[in-house]
């Protein structure tokens, strides 16, 4: 069975990949408010009128921080976001940033082809990712 909303090919552990395969299975998006829960083992740290903020539960090796700022309208590219939604996303960064005292950091946020991009779900999301240290890399595939 295929399932246009997730790349299970771009899994990086086995524990995710099994998350990703029942997924797969469902044939949902599990971004889509309706499904986060079931599929997210981690706690919703806050919502907005735009976006649901969380921590990821496979964060990337050598991570001290790994946040997903997830879009609660299922879209794929960052263009089909309103302006109010933009807005809300700044605001999501910068409660983040007071919340947990961030200094540095890295925001991601991937569309298009996940083939490419390395993304496992095609639904629009961020990522605020804070190495363990500053001399500390993490690598991650970027498209």
């Amino acid at each position: 069975m295929s399932n246009k909303n997730i790349n299970v090919g771009n899994s990086r552990t086995d524990d995710q990949r099994m998350v990703m395969e029942q997924i797969e299975k469902d044939g949902v998006c599990p971004f889509c408010r309706e499904h986060f829960e079931t599929y997210h083992s981690k706690a919703i740290i806050f919502e907005t009128p735009h976006w649901i903020v969380t921590e990821n539960a496979w964060p990337y090796e050598n991570t001290q921080n790994h946040f997903l700022i997830v879009s609660k309208k299922h879209v794929a590219f960052p263009t089909d976001l309103s302006h109010e939604g933009w807005l809300d996303l700044q605001e999501c960064i910068l409660k983040l940033k007071n919340k947990n005292h961030l200094e540095r950091g890295t925001f991601l946020m991937r569309f298009g082809d996940s083939q490419t991009t390395g993304a496992t779900v095609d639904h629009l999301h961020a990522q605020i990712v804070v190495s363990t240290s500053p001399e500390t890399p993490i690598v991650t595939r970027i498209g």
